[in-house]
């Protein structure tokens, strides 16, 4: 390989490594709505260049999770506005993904979504194990669609919902019902009933987006009191 394509294979490399480090604490709140990143702080705590630090804020800007203000960067809010064009999305998409894949998941996938499920019924895992179980699980199912850009759609949906997840979960504090609706899913597919599971997902993702939606109403009601 030649040098200057090392570099910036090398370049590449670093940007995705602070993109992705960075979603993660933005989607588990570690990183706070209104943070200002700018490029030569997230260089520094990074030990890299600003190039891939410029590269891998433009990437969370383009997934909704940051605006760009010049060489800075802020945490954008979560919103109810926001909150409900995701969901709305998800709502039309996934169950799609879910009825097309449900019949080419085997005994393996439902052994892994089996464990995946025990997983998230340890009351003491923390919410980041719960929220990358919980993407882990559905994944069984919806990538196996055999529809390559609905899969990338469903995919980049799920990445942005995580913040509204972890509210979801630290917060609002109701994951029982997410079990049960998780249970119910797991059935169907095992049974391989792809209208059942496919409606199923689609009621499970209106449950979450009303559960945090009431929550986000009520402290938007309680900001203008």
């Amino acid at each position: 390989m030649l040098v200057g394509e090392t570099a910036r294979v090398s370049q590449e490399s670093a940007a995705a490594r602070v993109a992705r480090e960075l979603r993660d604490r933005i989607s588990s709140g570690l990183v706070a709505p209104g943070t200002a990143l700018s490029q030569a702080g997230v260089a520094e705590e990074y030990g890299v260049s600003r190039i891939p630090v410029r590269d891998a804020l433009q990437q969370l800007a383009s997934e909704g999770l940051v605006e760009l203000r010049g060489s800075t960067a802020v945490v954008t809010p979560l919103t109810v506005d926001d909150l409900q064009e995701l969901y709305e999305l998800r709502e039309a998409v996934e169950p799609v993904a879910t009825r097309l894949a449900v019949p080419r998941v085997g005994r393996a996938g439902v052994a892994r979504m089996t464990r995946l499920l025990a997983t998230m019924d340890d009351p003491t895992i923390p919410p980041g194990t719960w929220v990358e179980a919980n993407a882990a699980f559905h994944a069984e199912v919806y990538t196996l669609a055999g529809r390559p850009r609905m899969i990338a759609m469903v995919e980049q949906l799920r990445r942005l919902t995580d913040r509204y997840v972890y509210f979801h979960l630290d917060v609002v504090g109701k994951a029982g019902h997410l079990q049960d609706e998780h249970r119910q899913i797991l059935d169907a597919v095992r049974a391989q009933d792809a209208t059942a599971a496919a409606e199923l997902t689609r009621h499970h993702l209106a449950s979450s987006h009303a559960v945090v939606l009431d929550y986000l109403l009520a402290h938007e009601e309680e900001g203008t009191g």
